[in-house]
């Protein structure tokens, strides 16, 4: 697990989800049972196994905006832009795990026998991913633990939100209104431009 951390965490969702975040006012973590990616999701079981306690987690990624983002994570949905620091303040206690992905081309039975034999290669486990997924950069916070889990509130860590570029315009440009004007305390809501960037496209006028 890198300790390196982003000054910004960026969340792919849909349009549904993201009101009720804006609605509740915090970020759920979420079972990686319910993951898409049956490697992942074996990787989280081990760990939770190991630890004997459920583990619960919410994805980020790190770095700009990209195509794959968009059409893998939100096609007709947005990104949340939240201040690295302000989420990480709620996640003090020893039931949070934190880091960056390291990602791998395999991991062998000797090495996964290696990590369990210490705190901190068990530590290790929950941020391993198949290097297929690198180009998200991703950022995890993992909670480990019984009973309630905690909720990341959002109101002092949300920065921005940004409008998926296969929505259409006008669908788009209505969305952002109705945020603006519904969340008062947001202070920015963008149209992604990423398929149809004018900077670039004056320069082939």
């Amino acid at each position: 697990m890198a300790n390196k951390t982003p000054k910004f965490l960026r969340h792919y969702t849909s349009i549904e989800n993201l009101f009720k975040i804006l609605d509740s006012g915090y970020l759920l973590l979420g079972d990686p049972e319910n993951w898409p990616d049956k490697n992942d999701v074996a990787a989280m079981r081990a760990y939770s196994k190991l630890k004997g306690t459920k583990a619960l987690a919410k994805c980020f990624l790190d770095g700009e905006e990209s195509i794959y983002h968009w059409q893998i994570l939100a096609p007709k949905g947005c990104s949340i832009t939240f201040d690295k620091n302000e989420i990480l303040k709620q996640t003090k206690s020893p039931n949070f795990l934190c880091g960056t992905i390291e990602y791998k081309k395999e991991i062998s039975t000797a090495e996964l026998t290696k990590l369990k034999q210490t705190l901190s290669g068990i530590k290790k486990i929950p941020f391993l991913k198949r290097n297929q997924y690198q180009c998200e950069k991703e950022y995890r916070i993992i909670w480990h633990g019984k009973g309630e889990p905690p909720k990341l509130q959002i109101k002092t860590a949300l920065k921005s939100i940004t409008l998926s570029p296969e929505l259409a315009e006008k669908t788009r440009e209505k969305l952002r209104d109705y945020i603006k004007e519904k969340y008062g305390w947001i202070k920015e809501v963008k149209l992604s431009r990423v398929l149809e960037c004018e900077k670039w496209i004056r320069a082939f006028a």
